[in-house]
């Protein structure tokens, strides 16, 4: 075996083939691996490509390969300061991949090459698993596929129609065995690629941390966040309102969460108004919250309620999360412990002096906190703020250089100063960062919460009616909490803004383009990627498979079914051919029979041909050229349908 593999020729075809199939797995790490491994990578194969194009040029030496080899783990350490790990190690096998190439001679070379494109293509889901990354993935698979078609057809100049035609029969065939497997093999809980320590770098959403200017950089993202789906009625977009992380202590630049952040609350609070049941389709964080309708009355499983009211979780959410909950818009909470007390007052002494004398001034002349609450409202209102994602840096003292000079911030700024001027005048607040509206889905009758709707606000605590929430963005910007991000900044998403168009007709029709596209994407994650073990005993428990072993019996019958229903189809189909040559060959016979030449029951098509010959030796050469052609027909195994028509064209072409 090994001999024959050596001795055979592999034609320049097949090199470029896979040197086109490798470039497209590698296209989508070419951004995201450092420059100097990208430009590396690229190097080895435009070398590759000169050495296939170029008789003249030769294979580098053994001890240059050495070198190069040696070079490149030195750059990949340098750049990740280790050779394991999700990051460094896809770095690696690109690398290594794009060296082989200058090694690669034999068709067991070529092999390894082609299974290591196989292993580069997979590693695109470890950064996104989204539709138009499958369909991706799907054509670097069919490429690789072919290529390998190529390589054990051994033909130097075979057609480039036969390997893709080979190749999308095999797809095809492998298809109904793909789908078994996917929905039956058991679900392993978690994704698999969770396993190393950066596997979930890279990942954006809300922290448990807000400064100046972090929540504007991240409402430039049109990332989707998550998705909802209404048992009733949309919600306002005014009260739509999803808390996160809830933050408390304050060195008067930055903020943070407290040491409730970890306690499970006490659940005795007052509701009113009616529930609100929703649905909602988390994308991975990384972080270990959910998020719920400001105010959740209700955890999911895998989270609790802490005294913040914010749903916390064990782990990480690294996967697709699917949750029920229920809100109420309306709620009364409890009374504050001595120590929330405390964290709800703290500022530093050494920062913001300006601010915090202007709340002591509020509470020495208005003493009611209702009313310096207004008053604050007003402040912001009638001052010349203005509300902007691109607002100036600002030093050790921002809240200061906010409100008495610059006047120019995002949500963060209008939250962070407003809970500085309530603690200031003696009234307990903290800040919640989370997302504020969304844009609904007409299509899949869900609202779409994006990056862009990250937002910050206050909570004041006030007597008798406990935390109560107050928005300042609202007072500079309304337009922001009633009509969205993407109304307020519709010139920085021209890409997604709805108002882009000044014709009606286009306008229309891009929305239903735009929300069709979403509403396809949604139902891939439900179904595709937020398919775990779960969801798979629940669909399975319809049709009466309880346990793994009945789901490991269902899988093994289905794979032997769908295996043995593709091989009679085929055979099925294989005699369908040969019934209609056999049908054009009768029909030649009886051209001769017609003559008083007939076919003896003992005669093969060469005798039968032979002694036509023997008596019509006018009609030689057709009747060689028929003969042979069904011969090729009937005994080779392959044949295509053009062919069968050429037969039966020679023969109703035949006049005696």
């Amino acid at each position: 075996m090994k001999k024959h593999l050596a001795h055979i020729v592999i034609s320049r075809n097949t090199t470029m083939w896979l040197l086109a199939s490798l470039l497209l797995a590698f296209a989508p790490h070419i951004l995201r691996l450092p420059i100097t491994l990208s430009a590396l990578c690229l190097m080895f194969g435009t070398w590759r490509f000169v050495i296939e194009r170029r008789s003249t040029v030769m294979l580098p030496h053994r001890i240059l390969r050495a070198l190069l080899l040696c070079t490149t783990l030195v750059i990949v350490y340098l750049h990740y300061d280790t050779l394991f790990g999700r990051e460094a190690g896809i770095a690696l096998l690109a690398c290594m991949l794009a060296l082989k190439l200058l090694e690669m001679r034999s068709v067991r070379d070529y092999m390894i090459v082609i299974l290591l494109g196989y292993f580069l293509a997979i590693t695109l889901v470890l950064d996104n698993q989204s539709l138009p990354m499958a369909a991706y993935m799907f054509v670097v698979a069919f490429m690789l596929t072919a290529t390998l078609i190529n390589l054990n057809l051994s033909q130097k100049n075979s057609a480039i129609s036969i390997n893709v035609k080979l190749t999308a029969k095999l797809f095809a065939q492998a298809l109904p065995v793909m789908l078994i497997l996917f929905f039956l093999f058991p679900r392993i809980p978690g994704p698999l690629w969770s396993l190393p320590d950066d596997a979930h770098s890279g990942t954006t959403g809300i922290s448990d941390e807000m400064s100046m200017g972090s929540i504007s950089n991240l409402s430039l993202s049109n990332k989707v966040a998550f998705r909802v789906a209404f048992e009733d009625e949309v919600i306002d977009n005014n009260l739509s309102y999803w808390r996160g992380p809830v933050l408390w202590q304050t060195d008067g630049k930055n903020w943070r969460t407290g040491n409730n952040a970890h306690t499970n609350r006490d659940t005795s609070y007052r509701v009113t108004g009616k529930p609100i049941n929703y649905t909602v389709t988390l994308e991975p964080h990384n972080q270990k919250w959910l998020y719920g309708l400001d105010l959740p009355a209700t955890a999911p499983a895998q989270a609790t309620i802490n005294r913040d009211f914010q749903l916390v979780t064990k782990e990480e959410v690294t996967e697709l999360t699917r949750y029920k909950m229920t809100s109420f818009s309306e709620y009364q909470t409890g009374p504050l412990s001595d120590n929330e007390i405390q964290q709800a007052l703290q500022l530093p002494a050494n920062r913001n002096s300006r601010a915090i004398a202007l709340g002591q001034q509020w509470q020495q002349q208005l003493k009611s906190p209702q009313v310096i609450i207004d008053h604050a409202l007003r402040y912001f209102n009638q001052q010349p703020f203005s509300y902007t994602l691109k607002p100036p840096l600002l030093g050790n003292n921002p809240i200061d250089e906010f409100l008495f000079e610059t006047q120019q911030g995002f949500c963060e700024h209008y939250a962070a100063s407003f809970t500085t001027l309530m603690r200031a005048a003696g009234i307990p607040a903290r800040i919640i960062t989370g997302y504020q509206g969304g844009d609904f889905n007409p299509i899949g009758n869900y609202l779409i919460v994006r990056q862009r709707d990250a937002h910050a606000w206050t909570e004041v605590w006030l007597e008798n009616r406990g935390w109560v929430r107050i928005d300042p963005t609202a007072s500079v910007a309304p337009e922001r909490i009633e009509n969205g991000a993407e109304s307020a900044f519709s010139e920085l998403f021209n890409r997604q803004s709805t108002f882009q168009f000044n014709n009606s007709f286009l306008t229309s029709n891009w929305l239903k383009l735009r929300y069709g596209w979403d509403s396809l994407n949604n139902s891939w994650n439900q179904w595709i990627i937020g398919y775990d073990s779960l969801k798979q005993s629940q669909l399975l428990s319809l049709v009466g498979i309880q346990s793994v072993k009945q789901m490991a019996i269902a899988m093994v019958m289905a794979v032997i079914t769908t295996l043995t229903a593709l091989l009679l189809l085929s055979m099925y189909r294989n005699r369908q051919k040969q019934d209609a040559v056999s049908l054009i060959y009768q029909r030649f016979c009886q051209k001769f029979s017609t003559i008083g030449i007939q076919r003896l029951p003992h005669e093969g098509p060469l005798d039968f041909a032979q002694r036509i010959i023997t008596l019509r030796p006018d009609i030689e050469p057709q009747i060689l050229q028929i003969n042979d052609l069904y011969i090729a027909l009937k005994y080779r195994p392959r044949h295509t349908p053009q062919q069968i028509k050429h037969l039966q064209q020679r023969v109703q072409r035949l006049k005696l």
